[in-house]
Protein backbone atom coordinates (compact mmCIF):
# COMPACT_ATOMS: atom_id res chain seq x y z
CA UNK A 1 0.00 0.00 0.00
CA UNK A 2 1.00 3.44 -0.83
CA UNK A 3 2.08 5.86 1.66
CA UNK A 4 -0.31 7.72 0.72
CA UNK A 5 -3.33 5.19 0.57
CA UNK A 6 -6.21 4.45 2.49
CA UNK A 7 -7.65 1.15 2.08
CA UNK A 8 -11.71 0.75 2.26
CA UNK A 9 -13.48 -2.04 1.30
CA UNK A 10 -17.41 -1.43 1.42
CA UNK A 11 -20.78 -3.21 0.55
CA UNK A 12 -21.77 -0.36 -1.70
CA UNK A 13 -19.44 1.68 -4.77
CA UNK A 14 -18.70 5.66 -3.75
CA UNK A 15 -16.14 7.32 -5.60
CA UNK A 16 -13.76 10.29 -5.10
CA UNK A 17 -11.84 12.36 -7.56
CA UNK A 18 -8.32 13.12 -7.06
CA UNK A 19 -8.35 16.18 -9.46
CA UNK A 20 -4.43 16.36 -9.31
CA UNK A 21 -4.03 13.12 -10.58
CA UNK A 22 -7.49 12.57 -12.44
CA UNK A 23 -7.28 9.13 -11.06
CA UNK A 24 -10.08 7.64 -8.79
CA UNK A 25 -8.52 7.60 -5.11
CA UNK A 26 -8.62 4.03 -2.91
CA UNK A 27 -10.03 6.27 -0.40
CA UNK A 28 -13.78 6.32 -1.85
CA UNK A 29 -15.49 9.17 -0.99
CA UNK A 30 -13.00 11.14 1.85
CA UNK A 31 -11.61 14.30 1.69
CA UNK A 32 -8.90 14.73 2.74
CA UNK A 33 -5.04 15.81 1.59
CA UNK A 34 -2.02 13.58 1.01
CA UNK A 35 0.22 14.86 4.38
CA UNK A 36 -2.44 13.50 6.86
CA UNK A 37 -2.77 9.64 5.23
CA UNK A 38 0.84 8.41 5.88
CA UNK A 39 1.13 4.89 7.17
CA UNK A 40 1.41 3.83 10.85
CA UNK A 41 4.75 3.92 11.86
CA UNK A 42 5.98 0.67 11.67
CA UNK A 43 6.69 -0.87 15.66
CA UNK A 44 3.94 1.41 17.40
CA UNK A 45 2.42 -0.01 20.62
CA UNK A 46 -1.05 -0.70 20.31
CA UNK A 47 -2.23 1.97 22.05
CA UNK A 48 -0.09 4.69 20.32
CA UNK A 49 -1.50 3.04 17.05
CA UNK A 50 -5.05 2.77 18.23
CA UNK A 51 -4.70 6.68 19.36
CA UNK A 52 -3.23 7.73 15.53
CA UNK A 53 -6.03 5.83 14.28
CA UNK A 54 -8.74 7.24 15.87
CA UNK A 55 -7.27 10.82 15.53
CA UNK A 56 -7.11 10.15 11.93
CA UNK A 57 -10.74 9.55 11.49
CA UNK A 58 -11.19 12.03 13.55
CA UNK A 59 -9.52 14.31 10.92
CA UNK A 60 -11.53 12.84 8.08
CA UNK A 61 -14.69 13.60 10.27
CA UNK A 62 -14.19 17.26 10.71
CA UNK A 63 -12.80 17.92 7.35
CA UNK A 64 -16.05 16.44 5.62
CA UNK A 65 -18.03 18.76 7.78
CA UNK A 66 -16.22 21.64 7.16
CA UNK A 67 -16.44 20.74 3.54
CA UNK A 68 -20.06 20.20 3.72
CA UNK A 69 -20.45 24.04 5.26
CA UNK A 70 -17.91 26.14 3.58
CA UNK A 71 -17.24 24.35 0.48
CA UNK A 72 -15.36 27.45 -0.52
CA UNK A 73 -12.47 27.37 2.04
CA UNK A 74 -11.18 24.61 -0.13
CA UNK A 75 -8.80 24.91 -2.66
CA UNK A 76 -10.17 22.53 -5.57
CA UNK A 77 -7.30 20.08 -5.21
CA UNK A 78 -9.63 17.22 -4.08
CA UNK A 79 -13.32 17.42 -5.23
CA UNK A 80 -15.65 15.45 -3.34
CA UNK A 81 -18.69 13.41 -4.75
CA UNK A 82 -21.65 14.37 -2.51
CA UNK A 83 -22.89 10.57 -1.86
CA UNK A 84 -24.47 8.42 0.58
CA UNK A 85 -22.00 7.46 3.28
CA UNK A 86 -22.92 3.53 2.53
CA UNK A 87 -22.41 1.62 5.96
CA UNK A 88 -21.18 -0.53 6.92
CA UNK A 89 -18.02 -0.01 5.68
CA UNK A 90 -14.16 -1.49 6.51
CA UNK A 91 -11.86 0.72 6.73
CA UNK A 92 -8.06 -0.10 6.54
CA UNK A 93 -5.04 2.09 8.44
CA UNK A 94 -1.61 0.80 9.12
CA UNK A 95 -2.47 -2.55 10.99
CA UNK A 96 -5.53 -1.73 11.98
CA UNK A 97 -8.78 -2.99 9.96
CA UNK A 98 -12.50 -1.04 11.63
CA UNK A 99 -16.29 -1.40 10.64
CA UNK A 100 -17.66 2.46 10.44
CA UNK A 101 -21.37 3.09 10.56
CA UNK A 102 -19.89 6.41 9.26
CA UNK A 103 -16.63 9.05 10.10
CA UNK A 104 -17.80 9.26 13.85
CA UNK A 105 -19.22 6.18 14.89
CA UNK A 106 -16.45 3.22 15.21
CA UNK A 107 -18.54 0.28 15.28
CA UNK A 108 -14.86 -2.24 15.53
CA UNK A 109 -11.71 -2.09 15.23
CA UNK A 110 -9.17 -5.09 14.65
CA UNK A 111 -5.20 -5.46 15.34
CA UNK A 112 -4.41 -7.17 11.37
CA UNK A 113 -1.68 -9.42 13.09
CA UNK A 114 -3.78 -10.37 16.09
CA UNK A 115 -7.60 -10.47 15.13
CA UNK A 116 -8.42 -11.62 18.99
CA UNK A 117 -7.00 -9.06 20.67
CA UNK A 118 -9.35 -6.53 21.94
CA UNK A 119 -8.19 -3.27 20.74
CA UNK A 120 -10.76 -0.91 22.32
CA UNK A 121 -10.77 -0.11 25.54
CA UNK A 122 -14.59 -0.71 26.24
CA UNK A 123 -14.89 -4.30 24.99
CA UNK A 124 -11.93 -5.42 27.94
CA UNK A 125 -14.07 -3.45 30.30
CA UNK A 126 -17.15 -5.90 29.62
CA UNK A 127 -14.86 -8.81 29.88
CA UNK A 128 -14.67 -7.82 33.08
CA UNK A 129 -17.90 -10.02 33.61
CA UNK A 130 -15.65 -13.16 34.20
CA UNK A 131 -14.25 -11.86 37.28
CA UNK A 132 -17.65 -12.34 38.87
CA UNK A 133 -18.43 -15.67 36.96
CA UNK A 134 -15.47 -17.38 35.56
CA UNK A 135 -17.23 -19.83 33.59
CA UNK A 136 -20.29 -19.17 31.81
CA UNK A 137 -21.88 -22.15 30.16
CA UNK A 138 -23.98 -19.55 27.83
CA UNK A 139 -23.40 -16.40 26.35
CA UNK A 140 -25.43 -14.18 24.49
CA UNK A 141 -24.26 -10.88 22.59
CA UNK A 142 -26.51 -8.45 21.31
CA UNK A 143 -24.91 -6.43 18.15
CA UNK A 144 -22.18 -8.68 16.65
CA UNK A 145 -20.59 -5.84 14.51
CA UNK A 146 -17.14 -6.83 13.68
CA UNK A 147 -17.10 -9.37 16.62
CA UNK A 148 -14.86 -8.11 18.72
CA UNK A 149 -15.82 -9.84 22.12
CA UNK A 150 -17.63 -12.90 20.20
CA UNK A 151 -13.78 -13.90 18.61
CA UNK A 152 -12.05 -13.10 22.29
CA UNK A 153 -15.20 -15.08 23.91
CA UNK A 154 -14.59 -18.02 21.66
CA UNK A 155 -11.35 -18.08 21.14
CA UNK A 156 -10.56 -17.87 25.35
CA UNK A 157 -14.14 -19.37 26.78
CA UNK A 158 -13.51 -23.14 25.01
CA UNK A 159 -16.70 -24.86 27.30
CA UNK A 160 -19.32 -21.56 26.39
CA UNK A 161 -21.74 -21.48 23.89
CA UNK A 162 -22.29 -17.86 22.25
CA UNK A 163 -25.74 -16.52 20.64
CA UNK A 164 -24.58 -13.16 18.26
CA UNK A 165 -27.42 -11.60 17.22
CA UNK A 166 -26.96 -8.94 14.18
CA UNK A 167 -29.95 -7.18 13.31
CA UNK A 168 -27.93 -6.38 9.56
CA UNK A 169 -27.20 -8.78 6.94
CA UNK A 170 -24.34 -6.72 5.47
CA UNK A 171 -22.47 -6.33 9.12
CA UNK A 172 -22.87 -10.32 9.20
CA UNK A 173 -21.19 -10.75 5.51
CA UNK A 174 -18.24 -8.64 6.36
CA UNK A 175 -17.25 -11.07 9.04
CA UNK A 176 -14.51 -12.90 7.29
CA UNK A 177 -12.97 -9.85 6.71
CA UNK A 178 -12.64 -9.06 10.32
CA UNK A 179 -11.81 -13.08 10.71
CA UNK A 180 -15.07 -14.25 12.41
CA UNK A 181 -14.83 -18.01 13.72
CA UNK A 182 -17.31 -20.41 11.64
CA UNK A 183 -20.94 -21.16 12.89
CA UNK A 184 -20.45 -24.27 14.59
CA UNK A 185 -22.19 -26.10 17.67
CA UNK A 186 -20.54 -23.70 20.10
CA UNK A 187 -20.88 -20.43 17.89
CA UNK A 188 -24.35 -19.20 16.35
CA UNK A 189 -25.10 -16.31 14.58
CA UNK A 190 -28.52 -14.97 13.74
CA UNK A 191 -29.38 -12.20 11.75
CA UNK A 192 -32.33 -10.44 13.72
CA UNK A 193 -34.01 -7.98 15.92
CA UNK A 194 -32.37 -8.19 18.89
CA UNK A 195 -35.05 -7.05 21.33
CA UNK A 196 -37.22 -9.22 19.52
CA UNK A 197 -34.82 -11.68 19.87
CA UNK A 198 -34.54 -11.42 23.58
CA UNK A 199 -38.50 -11.15 23.64
CA UNK A 200 -39.62 -14.16 21.55
CA UNK A 201 -36.30 -16.83 22.34
CA UNK A 202 -37.36 -19.47 24.63
CA UNK A 203 -33.67 -20.54 25.41
CA UNK A 204 -31.67 -19.02 28.80
CA UNK A 205 -27.95 -18.03 29.37
CA UNK A 206 -25.32 -17.23 32.14
CA UNK A 207 -24.20 -13.65 30.54
CA UNK A 208 -25.75 -11.32 28.26
CA UNK A 209 -23.67 -8.57 26.52
CA UNK A 210 -25.20 -5.91 24.90
CA UNK A 211 -23.55 -3.74 22.30
CA UNK A 212 -25.98 -2.48 19.61
CA UNK A 213 -25.79 0.32 17.62
CA UNK A 214 -26.81 1.70 14.52
CA UNK A 215 -26.00 4.89 12.05
CA UNK A 216 -28.34 6.84 14.63
CA UNK A 217 -26.44 5.92 17.83
CA UNK A 218 -27.88 3.94 20.70
CA UNK A 219 -31.16 1.82 19.54
CA UNK A 220 -33.44 3.13 21.84
CA UNK A 221 -35.64 -0.37 21.47
CA UNK A 222 -32.11 -1.60 22.92
CA UNK A 223 -32.40 0.50 26.20
CA UNK A 224 -35.98 0.51 27.10
CA UNK A 225 -37.77 -0.74 29.83
CA UNK A 226 -39.70 -3.52 28.30
CA UNK A 227 -36.07 -4.77 27.35
CA UNK A 228 -34.12 -4.84 30.17
CA UNK A 229 -37.02 -6.50 31.51
CA UNK A 230 -36.94 -9.41 29.18
CA UNK A 231 -33.45 -9.36 29.31
CA UNK A 232 -33.43 -10.16 33.26
CA UNK A 233 -36.00 -12.66 32.70
CA UNK A 234 -33.72 -14.46 30.08
CA UNK A 235 -31.10 -14.57 32.94
CA UNK A 236 -29.70 -18.05 34.55
CA UNK A 237 -30.05 -17.69 38.61
CA UNK A 238 -26.43 -15.36 39.23
CA UNK A 239 -26.46 -14.04 35.71
CA UNK A 240 -25.11 -11.03 34.80
CA UNK A 241 -26.28 -8.39 32.20
CA UNK A 242 -23.52 -6.01 31.01
CA UNK A 243 -24.29 -3.17 28.23
CA UNK A 244 -22.41 -0.39 26.46
CA UNK A 245 -23.98 2.88 26.89
CA UNK A 246 -22.37 5.34 24.29
CA UNK A 247 -24.36 8.26 23.96
CA UNK A 248 -24.19 11.58 24.77
CA UNK A 249 -23.75 11.76 28.95
CA UNK A 250 -26.53 13.42 29.74
CA UNK A 251 -28.67 10.77 28.50
CA UNK A 252 -27.40 8.07 30.68
CA UNK A 253 -29.35 9.06 33.35
CA UNK A 254 -32.47 7.62 32.32
CA UNK A 255 -31.59 4.37 31.12
CA UNK A 256 -29.44 3.62 34.43
CA UNK A 257 -33.54 4.53 36.38
CA UNK A 258 -34.48 1.85 34.05
CA UNK A 259 -32.09 -0.48 34.94
CA UNK A 260 -31.80 -0.31 38.25
CA UNK A 261 -35.69 -0.85 38.62
CA UNK A 262 -35.15 -3.93 36.84
CA UNK A 263 -32.32 -5.51 38.57
CA UNK A 264 -30.43 -6.14 41.81
CA UNK A 265 -27.29 -4.24 41.40
CA UNK A 266 -26.34 -1.94 38.80
CA UNK A 267 -22.22 -0.78 38.64
CA UNK A 268 -21.20 1.74 35.62
CA UNK A 269 -17.68 1.60 34.71
CA UNK A 270 -16.16 4.38 32.42
CA UNK A 271 -13.45 3.33 29.59
CA UNK A 272 -10.70 5.22 29.26
CA UNK A 273 -11.02 6.18 25.90
CA UNK A 274 -14.26 8.27 24.60
CA UNK A 275 -17.97 8.41 26.03
CA UNK A 276 -18.49 4.52 26.56
CA UNK A 277 -19.70 3.34 30.15
CA UNK A 278 -19.93 -0.38 30.87
CA UNK A 279 -23.16 -1.19 32.75
CA UNK A 280 -23.08 -4.45 35.03
CA UNK A 281 -26.57 -5.67 35.71
CA UNK A 282 -26.53 -8.12 37.99
CA UNK A 283 -29.54 -10.27 38.58
CA UNK A 284 -28.75 -12.10 42.22
CA UNK A 285 -26.81 -9.71 43.73
CA UNK A 286 -25.24 -11.28 47.35
CA UNK A 287 -25.31 -7.82 49.32
CA UNK A 288 -21.71 -7.83 49.82
CA UNK A 289 -18.74 -9.13 47.58
CA UNK A 290 -15.12 -10.52 48.49
CA UNK A 291 -12.47 -8.06 47.37
CA UNK A 292 -10.12 -10.60 48.24
CA UNK A 293 -12.07 -12.87 45.20
CA UNK A 294 -12.24 -10.57 43.26
CA UNK A 295 -8.26 -10.19 42.79
CA UNK A 296 -7.42 -13.58 43.10
CA UNK A 297 -10.01 -14.37 40.16
CA UNK A 298 -8.22 -11.82 38.24
CA UNK A 299 -4.53 -12.76 39.05
CA UNK A 300 -6.06 -16.91 37.77
CA UNK A 301 -7.47 -15.16 34.69
CA UNK A 302 -4.42 -12.98 34.12
CA UNK A 303 -2.74 -16.61 33.11
CA UNK A 304 -4.20 -17.50 30.73
CA UNK A 305 -6.11 -14.14 28.61
CA UNK A 306 -3.84 -11.56 26.74
CA UNK A 307 -5.59 -8.53 28.62
CA UNK A 308 -4.74 -7.29 32.42
CA UNK A 309 -7.87 -8.46 34.49
CA UNK A 310 -6.04 -6.90 37.35
CA UNK A 311 -5.98 -3.58 36.45
CA UNK A 312 -9.73 -4.18 35.59
CA UNK A 313 -10.64 -5.35 38.76
CA UNK A 314 -9.17 -2.53 40.40
CA UNK A 315 -11.48 -0.55 39.08
CA UNK A 316 -14.82 -2.53 39.35
CA UNK A 317 -13.41 -2.79 43.21
CA UNK A 318 -13.77 0.71 42.94
CA UNK A 319 -17.06 1.23 41.85
CA UNK A 320 -18.03 -1.40 44.53
CA UNK A 321 -16.83 0.51 47.32
CA UNK A 322 -18.37 3.19 46.84
CA UNK A 323 -21.88 2.09 45.71
CA UNK A 324 -23.20 3.49 48.73
CA UNK A 325 -22.25 6.95 48.49
CA UNK A 326 -25.05 9.34 47.80
CA UNK A 327 -22.68 11.51 45.70
CA UNK A 328 -22.56 10.95 42.76
CA UNK A 329 -20.31 12.81 40.20
CA UNK A 330 -20.73 14.55 36.67
CA UNK A 331 -19.55 12.64 33.63
CA UNK A 332 -17.36 14.13 31.81
CA UNK A 333 -17.35 17.17 33.70
CA UNK A 334 -15.67 20.70 32.36
CA UNK A 335 -14.69 18.59 28.94
CA UNK A 336 -16.55 19.52 26.07
CA UNK A 337 -19.27 17.35 24.37
CA UNK A 338 -20.28 17.81 20.21
CA UNK A 339 -23.54 16.58 19.22
CA UNK A 340 -23.21 15.00 16.04
CA UNK A 341 -25.84 16.61 13.97
CA UNK A 342 -25.01 18.62 10.80
CA UNK A 343 -25.07 21.65 12.76
CA UNK A 344 -21.84 21.47 14.27
CA UNK A 345 -20.76 20.97 17.30
CA UNK A 346 -22.88 21.75 20.73
CA UNK A 347 -21.07 22.56 23.93
CA UNK A 348 -22.28 20.82 27.39
CA UNK A 349 -21.28 20.20 31.03
CA UNK A 350 -24.44 17.99 31.89
CA UNK A 351 -24.57 16.34 35.08
CA UNK A 352 -25.80 12.55 35.24
CA UNK A 353 -26.18 9.62 36.97
CA UNK A 354 -28.16 9.37 40.36
CA UNK A 355 -29.73 12.24 42.15
CA UNK A 356 -28.50 12.40 46.04
CA UNK A 357 -32.41 11.87 47.22
CA UNK A 358 -33.09 8.84 44.43
CA UNK A 359 -33.39 6.10 46.95
CA UNK A 360 -34.35 3.97 43.97
CA UNK A 361 -31.80 1.01 43.73
CA UNK A 362 -28.21 1.42 43.48
CA UNK A 363 -25.76 2.66 40.82
CA UNK A 364 -22.94 3.61 40.69
CA UNK A 365 -20.89 6.15 37.89
CA UNK A 366 -17.48 7.46 38.02
CA UNK A 367 -16.73 10.77 37.73
CA UNK A 368 -13.61 9.99 35.53
CA UNK A 369 -12.88 12.45 32.74
CA UNK A 370 -11.87 10.60 28.85
CA UNK A 371 -7.93 10.11 28.54
CA UNK A 372 -8.25 11.74 25.56
CA UNK A 373 -9.30 15.12 24.54
CA UNK A 374 -13.16 15.53 23.53
CA UNK A 375 -13.15 14.02 19.71
CA UNK A 376 -16.02 13.57 17.29
CA UNK A 377 -15.16 9.17 17.59
CA UNK A 378 -17.85 7.30 19.42
CA UNK A 379 -16.45 3.76 20.40
CA UNK A 380 -19.05 1.80 19.66
CA UNK A 381 -17.50 -1.86 19.53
Amino acid sequence: MQAAARTIVRTRDAKMTDSSSGRPSPAGDLFCSPDTTADLLAGEQPTAELDRFLDHLDDIDREQRRAERYPSAFDGRYQMEQIEFAAPLVFELGNIRSLLANWAFVQSAMDINDPVYLMLDYTRVMMGFLLFHRSPATIEIIGLGGGSLAKYCYEYLPAASIRAVEIDPEVIAVGEQFCMPPECERFEIICGDGAEFVRRDARSCDIMLVDGFDTGGQSAQLCSSEFYRDCRSRLKAGGIFVANLCDLPWKHGANLTRLRECFEKVVVVPSEQGMNRIVFAFKDYPGHVDHGAIRQAARTLDQTHTMSFASLAEEIIGCLETSDDASFGRIDDDHDLRDYSPTGPVRANAPTGKDPGDTTGECLVLASPPARSATSIHRLR
